[in-house]
């Protein structure tokens, strides 16, 4: 399980009668396509929606460095082949549980289309560029509400050396302390700086019951994560914690310290 299938079903922890999903950059459809199944077969409370030019990705900001692989026009696609993946699943163009918007973020994301959706849950960033993740942020900043969890596919990938911040990293970077009365914390990130956060903060509205507590909520991410014996990589502290966990558990005269531990946990 990548830790894009966790964040999406870490969001249906948070919200288990479910809400809208929303992805930005859908490409070829691979976590579109996750995400309809998923919806289908365990999740039928969400609905989602997509948000794709076709035609690749738009001018990156003036004077905002990019690699090579994310040129104007990389990664376009036909729309007809996600159609072909969701016809697959038995899901018609129009279903409303399932839509899709098309061109580029500065034509698309509106006002007036922002005004139908509702109960977002779930948000996948995965635009690559500095210019389209401002827009989309602009664009969501209405919908968040604690509990939202927000996947970030290209968190200034390490594999690509620059001088100076870019992309995804870049646009976080200057529109978060902008924000008055919104805070996040990062639940997750991998070798590959892919990375999980949670709204836990939109104004006067704060995570609380009956929506699981933050630590409840990384328990859980780390329930999933054990599951492929890998550790969040987001609150030392509680890495070492679930660390001795694991020792104890391998050490017989151990056994009843560890029994205690679990029973911690569950509190």
């Amino acid at each position: 399980m990548s830790l894009f299938h966790r964040a999406f079903h870490l969001a249906h922890y948070i919200f288990p009668v479910g809400g809208t999903c929303l992805e930005f950059g859908v490409f070829k459809g691979g976590t579109y396509g996750y995400q309809a199944q998923q919806i289908l077969e365990k999740y039928s409370g969400s609905s989602l929606i997509g948000f794709d030019s076709w035609q690749g990705l738009p001018d990156e900001s003036s004077e905002v460095w990019a690699p090579q692989r994310h040129s104007p026009g990389e990664f376009a696609a036909p729309k007809t082949e996600l159609l072909s993946k969701l016809a697959c699943l038995g899901i018609e163009p129009g279903d409303g549980q399932f839509r899709l918007v098309d061109g580029f973020f500065s034509d698309s994301l509106t006002d007036e289309l922002r005004q139908t959706i509702h109960d977002v849950v779930f948000i996948n960033v995965d635009v690559d560029i500095h210019r389209s993740t401002i827009e989309l942020l602009n664009f969501v900043r209405p919908l968040l509400r604690p509990g939202v969890v927000i996947y970030w596919d290209d968190w200034k990938d390490p594999k690509d050396e620059a001088a100076e911040p870019w992309g995804e990293h870049l646009a976080w970077s200057e529109w978060y302390p902008k924000q008055e009365g919104l805070e996040v914390e990062t639940i997750e990130v991998n070798p590959i700086n892919q990375r999980s956060m949670i709204v836990t903060r939109v104004g006067d509205m704060q995570l609380s019951s009956p929506l699981p507590s933050l630590w409840e909520i990384r328990y859980h991410a780390n329930q999933l994560a054990e599951a492929k014996q890998e550790y969040v990589d987001s609150d030392s502290d509680y890495q070492q914690f679930l660390k001795l966990k694991g020792i104890l558990r391998r050490i017989p005269l151990a056994k009843p310290m560890a029994r205690m531990l679990r029973a911690v946990t569950k509190r």
